[in-house]
């Protein structure tokens, strides 16, 4: 349950100017209803602002979004979420720093923000899954980005920096990144008011139409305005269904755990080295 309010604001606490419109920001701490509560606390301001995950208020000690959170809750996902609905503000989980806080993503030493407008869906990722870029997807023939699984979830109103929801997989596409894969998961949290009506694609093009070309249309150009050409697509630009969309879930989850074993190399990637949280979230991944 989300404990804290939403108000349209001057985003001093990400340290940007408004481009446009104020961004949406969240302020306060919040817990969410879960097989566990979540509570997020945040700290710094500008380049050093971070937002940290911990089980309660109470507790001293940070769990990581990416992989303590676990990716299933029986037949849906856990989404954590980034980016709210209606904001500009590139942010993202530090798969490099310690905890994996959400950040603001920094370049050229300068934050982040979308200059393509305000974004036009909820954004975030799922844990306890990796794309691993050692090896070369036999569909896209490019290797993955090193990150986690990408999730465009597409609810009507901003969900929180942070918050916890869980999602279904509607569909699945991929942008080819400076020749990595980067998957991106179509999905609807259990909080729209529709969810039961909502299955596949083309329940969303029934309900929502023009949804889907908004998606696609954020994501080919959205980084025309810093200069760069259009974004490219693997499948001719197609969003695929939502079996497909399961089983990237299920191969990238693989590869996850795969990388907590140790098995393969996690280069500058913070992980959990203490054996009993390694098997603590690998448990916890496999629990349906």
């Amino acid at each position: 349950m989300i404990r804290c309010s939403r108000s349209l604001t001057r985003p001093s606490t990400h340290g940007l100017k408004p481009l446009r419109s104020p961004v949406p920001v969240f302020r306060c701490s919040t817990t969410y209803r879960s097989p566990v509560s979540y509570f997020t606390v945040q700290h710094g301001e500008g380049l050093e602002w971070r937002m940290h995950f911990k089980t309660s208020k109470q507790s001293v000690d940070y769990l990581s979004p990416w992989h303590d959170i676990p990716l299933h809750h029986g037949p849906l996902f856990n989404y954590v979420n980034e980016i709210p609905l209606g904001t500009r503000a590139k942010l993202e989980v530090d798969t490099k720093g310690e905890n994996n806080p959400i950040k603001q993503d920094v370049k050229k030493g300068q934050l982040r923000v979308f200059k393509y407008g305000d974004i036009p869906f909820n954004y975030g990722c799922l844990p306890q899954t990796w794309e691993d870029p050692n090896h070369v997807h036999p569909d896209t023939e490019c290797k993955g980005d090193n990150d986690p699984v990408d999730v465009v979830e597409i609810s009507p109103r901003p969900l929180a920096i942070g918050s916890v929801t869980q999602v279904k997989a509607l569909g699945i596409f991929a942008l080819i990144d400076e020749g990595e894969t980067d998957w991106k998961v179509v999905a609807v949290a259990n909080t729209h008011p529709q969810f039961a009506e909502i299955n596949d694609l083309k329940d969303v093009e029934r309900l929502y139409p023009g949804l889907i070309d908004k998606v696609r249309d954020w994501f080919k150009n959205y980084k025309v305005p810093d200069g760069k050409p259009q974004n490219k697509f693997a499948f001719d630009e197609k969003i695929l269904n939502k079996d497909y969309a399961n089983k990237i879930v299920l191969e990238t989850n693989k590869a996850w755990k795969n990388l907590l074993r140790g098995k393969i190399s996690a280069g500058s990637l913070w992980l959990p080295t203490n054996e009993l949280q390694v098997k603590r979230a690998i448990e916890s991944s496999s629990a349906n």
